[in-house]
């Protein structure tokens, strides 16, 4: 008997778990092959944010709505504003470089600012990209201080040195007459400038091999799949929380994952960004939302990192996806099935299924389609595919193509002679069929 055990990250009805029962072939005189019916264990890969106890009264610990997992800390200092201290700060702010283009293209959070975030957001950026020291800020509000802080963390992944900032507000009265900021960071001016290097190597390692006229659902699909195929998920990997861990360590979790997908992406000039929140079991997690062919989606990079483990006990081995694409390039109607958005800012309205890889590669059904269904499956074979999974529109669409390929076992219309083994999932109404 075989016994199989997969990781799909899919639909949140079955995120608890299933039983794995033994594989039974049902009864077909008429043909050779036989049909195996395969139930799957889902185990969602995210792990919990850290939040550490403070070590002294006078230092708060947040949790970033945006950014959670960085353990972002935020150290609060109040000093009355006299003759004598308004001496030790700046009466203006900084002056903030005009060459910020980038903002307005790629960075996702900071469109989403008024005029006078936008202007933080700069001083915010400036400082931590230069190390600078009391950064007097245009705000005297910790609100919105803290709300941009996560907004250039949410836009620049290349920022892997920061976790958090501290900040020094001057009152007097009642009355904050000037902020002034300074990040908190992992790693020093020499020690980035000296890791900066080796992650732009390996990043154009990886981009050097994407055509420029490609589409945007074929970039995406690339580095999605580059991502999942060279990275270990490992809840104890260094610095998980940021590119290092993908590009360089190979070993990472939720946030290293989406981060690396933004940074990639965003070298591709495709608008990607980080989004932050939690799944249906609870847990809190990250991903990204990417703009292709001009309109919105949900990606999740981790969920696309499947773990399989096979029993020595089997007959033969049962091929299953080396990658799960279920959460390539999604709708919020899809994505809000498993994940929970929890933002400082406004998501876009993704609603489209165009560049949905499932649609892009002719695996989605609105209804049982005989020649759609030969299509598929003949270019599977084409490929040595060891696998067709296959995606329905809804739960009618759904019933149909299970009672035709599985209770009628149509399957063998476009696998004869073969023996096949199939799992699915009611929930996300998909039928994956693995060829022995």
């Amino acid at each position: 008997m075989k016994r199989l055990l997969a990781v799909l990250g899919v639909s949140a009805a079955i995120l608890a778990g299933l039983i794995i029962y033994s594989v039974a072939g049902l009864d077909s005189p008429a043909k050779e092959a036989t049909l195996h019916k395969v139930d799957i264990e889902v185990t969602p890969i995210a792990e919990p944010f850290k939040i550490e106890e403070p070590v002294k009264k006078e230092v708060r610990y947040a949790e970033p709505e945006q950014t959670p997992v960085e353990d972002a800390v935020v150290e609060a200092k109040e000093e009355d504003w006299d003759e004598e201290s308004a001496k030790d700060i700046a009466e203006e702010p900084i002056e903030v470089p005009a060459d910020l283009s980038t903002h307005d293209s790629l960075s996702y959070a900071y469109s989403r600012l008024n005029d006078g975030e936008r202007t933080v957001y700069d001083e915010v950026y400036v400082g931590l990209i230069g190390y600078m020291s009391n950064v007097p800020v245009s705000t005297t509000d910790p609100a919105v201080l803290d709300k941009v802080f996560n907004c250039v963390m949410i836009d620049h992944p290349e920022i892997f040195y920061v976790n958090g900032y501290r900040y020094t507000k001057y009152t007097a009265g009642n009355v904050i007459r000037r902020i002034v900021f300074n990040g908190s960071y992992t790693y020093g001016e020499d020690e980035r400038n000296a890791i900066m290097p080796d992650i732009d190597m390996v990043a154009q390692g990886i981009l050097m091999n994407v055509y420029p006229d490609a589409s945007d659902y074929d970039k995406i699909k690339y580095i999605f799949d580059m991502i999942v195929m060279q990275t270990e998920y490992d809840i104890n990997s260094e610095d998980n929380q940021n590119v290092i861990s993908v590009l360089i360590n190979k070993r990472s979790v939720c946030q290293g994952y989406a981060k690396t997908m933004q940074l990639l992406l965003n070298r591709l000039g495709i608008p990607c960004s980080l989004v932050t929140g939690s799944v249906s079991s609870g847990e809190r997690h990250a991903w990204n939302i990417v703009c292709a062919d001009g309109e919105w989606y949900y990606l999740d990079a981790t969920w696309g990192d499947a773990s399989y483990i096979r029993s020595d006990e089997s007959e033969g081995e049962v091929i299953v996806p080396d990658i799960n694409y279920d959460y390539l390039l999604v709708p919020y109607s899809e994505i809000s099935t498993t994940h929970r958005v929890e933002s400082v800012i406004d998501m876009p309205d993704c609603v489209s299924w165009n560049d949905n890889y499932y649609v892009r590669e002719g695996l989605y059904f609105t209804d049982y389609d005989p020649v759609g269904l030969k299509a598929a499956f003949d270019r599977a074979m084409s490929a040595g595919a060891g696998y067709v999974a296959l995606k329905c529109s809804d739960a009618g669409s759904y019933a149909r193509m299970y009672s035709e390929l599985v209770d009628n076992q149509h399957i063998f219309d476009y696998l004869p002679g073969k023996d096949v083994a199939y799992s699915y999932n009611e929930d996300t109404h998909k039928l994956l069929f693995a060829l022995r």
